[in-house]
């Protein structure tokens, strides 16, 4: 059985973690001397640290440089749609003249 240690560092793998899970897309961003920082990517992106000799129960591939890049490019486009300018959050300026404007109809 294959153990975290056989995973290298800045690199993509689909894993199975244990039998009967889900294969997730997992990156190596950190390592110590005994330890892995793992990257889970999901629907939601996790972060969750291995010693380097506890089992994985299956490491299915390595992702090549193409393919991280391709996936990458899958969810670009969602990213740049969403400018929380645009529908009025993160805007500071545009907070203090709505207070403004209340403060003037209050007179």
């Amino acid at each position: 059985m294959a153990t975290y240690e056989n995973l290298q560092l800045d690199h993509y793998y689909l894993i199975r973690e244990t039998e009967g899970a889900e294969i997730t897309l997992t990156q190596v961003v950190l390592e110590t001397a005994k330890s892995l920082l793992l990257l889970h990517i999901d629907e939601v992106e996790t972060t969750a640290w291995k010693k380097k000799d506890d089992f994985v129960f299956e490491i299915v591939e390595e992702l090549t440089q193409e393919q991280v890049d391709e996936y990458e490019d899958l969810f670009e486009d969602d990213d740049e749609d969403w400018n929380f300018n645009e529908i009025g959050f993160g805007d500071d300026d545009d907070d203090e003249e709505d207070e403004e404007e209340e403060d003037e109809t209050i007179k």
